[in-house]
């Protein structure tokens, strides 16, 4: 149940707190007074698209929080324990920050959370019926889905096996289509990849070959240069110049002649024993430079072997990848996709059979979702004819017609996630007149009472008890059927909270709670405020509602107090009915 509404800075809302009570809550008021102002704010904590333009003028943010009694509702505390935002353990707090910059900020229990986490979990306690909802019902596309909510714990878990099943069969269809391309056109393919495989197998790439390639390129063209300095090089350290000693040599003369005293003081140790150290390390030094300086040898033709090399592979660079490795890859990939094609044929043949399998599979499942709905469709027409009948429509008839496979038409044909069927509700409100499209007959009063009729069906399911809020769902209606509405919309406040946004003086009157929304100006700006109405106030506006000018007559009132004590003892019989029943 909503507790609690506080609304800051939307629209013509400063900052605003509204406590709502269990049964049937109603919101009267002049038209532009800003009924709607509270019903989008309702959307906001549904997470409905929000519209910047909501925000108060001269304000940087607006903020809606709802608050909910939850004691009752185990669902909704498993999903917030699931999702670790529990609070407080009988309420759960849902509030939405909308700014000028167009951000959102969505929390739960204090807790910022996904727009989508906002809408999984609100979407549990409130249930909201707009003004022009029932034009839902001119889509016959949408008359299956009313069928199965109704039917939801016999559907939906059939629903769920037919939609993964689905998901399977369409893959498997989309791979074999994708096998039976035209011969001409894998033939191609086969010719092109056969081509760059024998190139790329052709040029016997190794992972790391440019890198070495590269070093060898530096050496041939450098050669002459780098064995000039290495054979300078190896003279004065090893082999010295013109008879006289090596740098090697008189290194280690020098060190030679430090040894009688270097024990005399720890200073000439450590001196001596550095000069020793690098003694050692010039002479390995230069043992690995005759070393490298052997293995060097310049061979013209592993020259030209190395650039054509390098030649070869920037050439493959250039189409099929950046690096030997990407090229590697590349090889790699269209090898098996070569062997793909090739063996396509076998593919094709295994692909073929699963395909038949999963279709046989998926016609099973269809057919027995199929005849789950034809068995909840009769129940479903009795329950909403005799909604109907209570609503006024005597003589309204109602039935779920499910459209047969046309000539030429296979099941598969019509495979989709929600099953096989097509159906349409077909619908007559009098005697002796044949059933038809909905959408083609009914007029607007009768849609706003078909989805009345559903929203009742749907409050008396067990199970998560939702505040259900209505906007205006009376369009269309007036006189005796406004009555007949009301006490239907009370009969369903008795079960659940409701809240409605109205303008009929019947529907007023059949209410728990009212509450009026008007305007007023403030400093030069146009404010909204709601208030909670006393008997006396009620009168009042219902007498505004019922006379409009004249409502200040004192005769007016006292109807209005008559209606409103018309509408208890209404209330009490329908309760004694039901008991009775």
């Amino acid at each position: 149940m909503l507790l609690q509404l506080s609304i800051h800075h939307l629209a013509l809302i400063d900052d605003m707190t509204i406590d709502f009570e269990p049964g049937m809550n109603v919101m009267t008021g002049e038209t532009g007074a800003g009924k709607s102002i509270v019903v989008d704010a309702v959307n906001l904590v549904l997470g409905e698209r929000a519209d910047r333009d909501l925000i108060t003028s001269g304000e940087m943010k607006a903020r809606v929080e709802a608050v909910f009694d939850i004691a009752d509702n185990e669902k909704v505390k498993s999903v917030l324990s699931e999702l670790t935002l529990t609070g407080d353990e009988d309420t759960a707090s849902i509030s939405r920050e909308l700014t000028s910059a167009g951000r959102n900020i969505c929390r739960i229990n204090g807790t910022i959370v996904p727009l989508q986490t906002l809408r999984q979990v609100s979407a549990q306690l409130l249930d909201i019926h707009g003004q022009h909802e029932h034009q839902l019902l001119l889509d016959s596309k949408n008359h299956i889905g009313y069928l199965d909510e109704y039917a939801a714990d016999e559907i939906h878990p059939m629903l769920a096996e037919n939609e993964t099943a689905y998901a399977s069969w369409r893959q498997t269809a989309q791979k074999l289509s994708k096998l039976r391309k035209s011969v001409a056109e894998r033939e191609q393919r086969i010719d092109m990849l056969r081509f760059q495989l024998e190139e790329l197998r052709g040029a016997h790439l190794t992972a790391g070959e440019e890198e070495e390639l590269e070093r060898q390129k530096v050496f041939y063209r450098n050669a002459g240069k780098i064995m000039s300095a290495f054979d300078e090089s190896c003279a004065l350290l090893s082999d010295g110049v013109e008879g006289g000693s090596s740098a090697v040599e008189m290194l280690r003369e020098g060190v030679n002649a430090l040894e009688p005293v270097a024990s005399l003081d720890a200073r000439y140790e450590t001196v001596y024993a550095r000069l020793d150290g690098l003694c050692y390390e010039v002479e390995d030094a230069a043992r690995d430079l005759r070393d490298l300086r052997e293995d060097m040898d310049y061979d013209g033709e592993e020259a030209e072997r190395v650039e054509s090399r390098l030649d070869l592979l920037r050439r493959l660079n250039r189409k099929y990848g950046a690096t030997t490795q990407d090229m590697i890859r590349y090889r790699d990939k269209i090898e098996a996709e070569l062997s793909e094609l090739e063996d396509s044929d076998e593919a094709a043949e295994r692909l073929e059979k699963e395909y038949r399998q999963m279709t046989r599979k998926l016609e099973e499942i269809s057919l027995r979702l199929t005849h789950a709905r034809e068995e909840a469709a009769r129940r479903f027409e009795h329950a909403i004819v005799e909604q109907l009948h209570d609503l006024g429509m005597k003589n309204a008839r109602l039935s779920m017609a499910f459209a047969p496979l046309q000539e030429g038409e296979k099941l598969r044909d019509r495979f989709s996630a929600q099953g096989v069927d097509r159906i349409e509700m077909m619908f007559c409100a009098n005697l002796g007149q044949p059933l038809k499209p909905l959408a083609r007959v009914a007029s607007g009063g009768e849609l706003s009472r078909i989805m009345l009729a559903l929203k009742n069906l749907s409050a008396q399911k067990p199970g998560i008890p939702r505040s259900m809020v209505f906007d205006e769902i009376d369009t269309g209606i007036s006189g005796r059927m406004a009555q007949v509405v009301a006490e239907k919309m009370s009969q369903i406040g008795d079960h659940h909270q409701v809240i409605c946004v109205t303008h009929l003086p019947q529907i007023a009157a059949m209410a728990d709670t009212q509450y009026l929304v008007c305007k007023y100006d403030e400093n030069g700006t146009t404010r909204t405020e709601v208030t909670r109405l006393d008997e006396q106030q009620r009168a009042q506006e219902i007498a505004r509602m019922v006379g409009g000018a004249t409502c200040e007559s004192e005769s007016s009132v006292r109807h209005a107090a008559v209606m409103l004590e018309e509408a208890k003892a209404r209330k009490q019989a329908l309760r004694a009915e039901i008991e009775e029943k």
